[in-house]
């Protein structure tokens, strides 16, 4: 397969480009400043383009650039994005994944604002695992809510770690970082979000807790949940009861329940009393 944009570079722009990508993957602060997200893959980068963002370059190994089946170059050599060919094997010093795919894009990082009439919005608090990150970005975009914010000392959401792990959610839903959290809150609760943080032993069984929109659901830190900081703007609390002698649920398992909670009711008739369960 023919890409004219792929041929031409000499050997210190390949390595320059290189250098720049190992700071990249290595970097939230120069992503960040860079204003770029690194997706890696046929499947992420076509997410990506099908969500809208920009391909500014798409890297491939060179037996990749040569399949007649990679559409993703197909696609970016349509929107005008630079195609870089690499050795085989380049990739896999970046040390994006195990198993690192030949083929990596950079996308600019889209501006993510919050809807002005949000009414369901998940809060990470201080989570600091990037699969986790993923997959509460998976979930929020499957439950139906209006955004994620990512506050206080949380990982980057769009790290490629966590990027991979949202299987495109991330690229789909609005996505905030707060490094000022209870400025988060307060803001939140501006927009006239309820603030409702979720911990073991506090508050109502989530089955009878006041999940009604509009509100910001709360999650905490894999091993400490919510930081004590942040409990002045927490306005309720709800928890999920377990059986047998499992002390906590994974922060992304437990999001999920309480997610699908809110989903259900925000989806029941009006007038449905299941949806009013320990209202105060």
């Amino acid at each position: 397969m023919a890409h004219p944009r792929s041929v031409g570079r000499s050997r210190s722009e390949v390595s320059a480009r290189l250098g720049g990508l190992r700071r990249l993957a290595g970097s939230a602060a120069a992503r960040k400043a860079d204003g770029i997200i690194l997706a890696e893959g046929d499947k992420l980068c076509e997410e990506a383009l099908g969500a809208g963002l920009t391909l500014k370059d798409l890297y491939l190994e060179t037996a990749r650039l040569r399949c007649a089946d990679t559409r993703t170059a197909v696609l970016a050599t349509n929107a005008g994005a630079e195609i870089w060919e690499l050795k085989d094997g380049s990739l896999r010093d970046l040390g994006l994944s195990v198993t690192p795919q030949p083929l990596l894009g950079v996308f600019e990082r889209p501006d993510h604002r919050l809807p002005p009439d949000a009414r369901f919005v998940l809060v990470a608090a201080g989570v600091a695992d990037p699969g986790n990150a993923g997959a509460l970005l998976r979930c929020a975009e499957a439950s139906g809510t209006d955004g994620v914010i990512f506050a206080g000392n949380s990982v980057d959401p769009f790290g490629p770690k966590a990027v991979r792990a949202s299987a495109g959610s991330v690229f789909r839903l609005p996505v905030l970082s707060s490094a000022e959290p209870v400025a988060a809150l307060k803001e939140l609760k501006a927009r006239n979000l309820r603030t409702v943080g979720t911990a073991p032993g506090r508050g109502l069984p989530y089955e009878q807790a006041n999940l009604e929109p509009p509100l910001a659901l709360v999650v905490g830190n894999e091993t400490h949940g919510v930081p004590a900081s942040w409990e002045d703007g927490i306005e309720e609390w709800a928890q999920i009861l377990l059986d047998g002698q499992a002390e906590s649920l994974n922060v992304g398992a437990a999001a999920a329940v309480l997610c699908f909670e809110v989903r259900r009711r925000m989806a029941a008739p009006a007038g449905d009393g299941s949806t009013l369960a320990g209202r105060r």
